[in-house]
């Protein structure tokens, strides 16, 4: 079982300006107006890109497959709302090199009608190698930023024979509180989605490292996982880069990942409380990754805010530089 006793100090690290506490203690946004138009890429993980299965001018349903992953290391693409298809383009990647990046665009209708869902509602019945195929089918990849698929981290934990599943709600970066608003309102989630986690990796226990100046995402966390003996909710000490893997790998088991090796090399693996999250939606409510929250904040922001966004969505309405 879980042994507390190896928490090592902090090595390094730097206390950065959190900037955090204008959005910290806001609910989460969920009632963003619908775009008239959602720009999807295929290319929005680690791997190869997903590959098109609609048609333009094809009419899709929230939560339909659009593009079916490519190998082992690639991720599916489901409709983020019902629409038809406008097009299937080049268009700027979402990230700073702004290159050309196939994408589908769909014309929203407005009625964010659902395509038939397959929820599970008893997955600790099911094989692990299951639950590994329906987080695959629904498109989860890293939320913490890395986008790794995370049905293949789930089958890494049965093949590497993992001993202790980390989940990282560090969340050091600057500004950033959707992690933290996420824990807060949505703890019994998250702890469910670590259980299947667990369930699909054949590993006996989780630790939940969150950083100390989160304390009501640390209380809400340590309440929902209380029933649960293998998973254990543990401050880290607030100190930037304690999201990094390596760090928070060695804070809170004493293990040191050697140069050159990987997180499964000394037993154990991480993911994110998003993640967790992101699979809790795709077992127990059959619903593909369709979403992710943003945290909204800085000097020049007139309300800063946590919001779910639907993937696909533009930053701004105005999309005349889009070719």
């Amino acid at each position: 079982m879980i042994n507390l006793k190896r928490i090592m100090r902090v090595r390094g690290g730097v206390h950065a300006e959190e900037r955090k506490s204008n959005t910290s203690q806001l609910p989460i946004v969920t009632d963003l107006p619908l775009a008239k138009k959602l720009y999807i890429p295929l290319q929005q993980h680690v791997g190869k890109a997903a590959e098109p299965v609609v048609k333009v001018g094809e009419r899709v349903l929230k939560g339909q497959l659009l593009a079916h992953s490519q190998g082992l290391i690639s991720a599916p693409v489901h409709a983020p709302s019902s629409g038809i298809v406008g097009d299937i383009h080049l268009y700027p990647a979402p990230h700073p090199s702004a290159l050309p990046i196939r994408t589908i665009v769909i014309e929203t209708d407005g009625k964010d009608e659902w395509t038939p869902l397959s929820p599970v509602s008893d997955p600790f019945s099911r094989d692990p190698e299951e639950v590994s195929v329906r987080v695959a089918a629904a498109g989860v990849v890293g939320m913490g930023g890395a986008t790794f698929p995370a049905a293949v981290k789930l089958n890494l934990g049965r093949k590497n024979r993992i001993h202790t599943l980390l989940i990282n709600g560090g969340e050091c970066e600057p500004y950033l509180t959707c992690d933290d608003r996420l824990m807060q309102e949505r703890a019994e989630a998250i702890i469910d989605g670590i259980r299947i986690m667990l369930h699909g990796m054949a590993t006996p226990q989780a630790i939940v490292g969150i950083e100390d100046n989160k304390p009501d995402a640390i209380k809400r966390m340590q309440r929902a996982a209380l029933p649960f003996a293998n998973i254990k909710v543990v401050k880290v000490p607030t100190r930037y880069p304690m999201g990094w893997d390596r760090q928070l790998i060695r804070y809170l088991t004493g293990r040191e990942v050697p140069a050159g090796s990987r997180a499964t090399d000394v037993g154990v693996l991480m993911h994110n409380v998003a993640t967790a999250y992101a699979i809790h939606k795709a077992i127990r409510d059959g619903e593909p990754l369709l979403s992710r929250i943003v945290t909204v904040s800085g000097g020049a922001v007139t309300w800063p805010m946590n919001i779910e966004v639907p993937i696909g969505t533009l930053i701004s309405p105005d999309i005349s530089s889009v070719p």
